[in-house]
């Protein structure tokens, strides 16, 4: 089973992106997104007190807002800067393959998991879990991880500065590009956009598919706003 996975911390910024997005023509009295509580939104209960059965302050896109939206995206990057005021914050766990293609695409913030700490730390072995990798090739994996374990036993019991160092960049070497990293991401909408775009039919299926591609579309209106943008002439 993949290990792989791409977790939402928080998503913020729709309202005001929306709101600047119509400053240009000063169209802001065409806006009808608003909170749950606050709009006629489709799908919803009311109780006796007139108040939405979901959760009371989750914001509802409206219809011209989107329409807007959905041609400002289709129009170019440079007409839907709204996107880029959309920020994403997500704990991600790929493998370090993975990340040498992400890392060519630009993000606000990213905070990872060290890699060596990790690899050689005191109370934690290394293990199949902490890697990515075919079952064909698990005999291999096995191999390596044996000798990394090995490195990390010499490494723990050594009190040499040069000998801990010299091992430290010996287990880097040998390292899998199948290494399992985490990294907490802050990125947006327009970023995510493009690289949606972009890899939505890579060669990598399970990472960039079924993973990446997946997780995008679960954010919320990143399908209306991103992917589904045929807007009627």
């Amino acid at each position: 089973m993949s290990k792989m996975f791409i977790e939402t911390l928080e998503v913020a910024g729709i309202k005001p992106a929306l709101y600047g997005m119509r400053n240009p023509m000063n169209s802001w009295y065409k806006s009808d997104s608003g909170h749950c509580n606050e709009i006629n939104c489709e799908g919803c209960t009311l109780d006796a007190r007139g108040r939405c059965d979901v959760i009371e302050d989750t914001y509802i896109v409206g219809e011209n807002d989107l329409d807007l939206a959905q041609r400002l995206s289709k129009a170019g990057s440079e007409h839907c800067k709204y996107l880029r005021q959309i920020q994403v914050w997500a704990n991600v766990n790929m493998p370090r393959y993975w990340w040498s293609e992400a890392d060519t695409y630009k993000f606000g913030t990213k905070n990872s998991c060290s890699t060596m700490h990790r690899l050689l730390h005191k109370t934690t072995e290394i293990t199949l879990d902490d890697f990515e990798y075919d079952e064909l090739d698990k005999d291999l994996m096995e191999i390596i991880i044996m000798k990394l374990q090995t490195i990390r036993l010499q490494y723990l019991k050594s009190t040499d500065k040069d000998e801990r160092h010299r091992l430290l960049i010996r287990a880097k070497k040998i390292l899998p590009e199948s290494f399992l990293q985490l990294r907490t991401w802050n990125t947006n909408y327009a970023e995510l956009k493009n690289m949606y775009h972009q890899r939505k039919h890579h060669r990598l299926k399970e990472e960039w598919v079924d993973v990446f591609c997946r997780w995008c579309e679960s954010l919320p209106y990143f399908v209306d706003m991103c992917i589904d943008m045929e807007v009627a002439d």
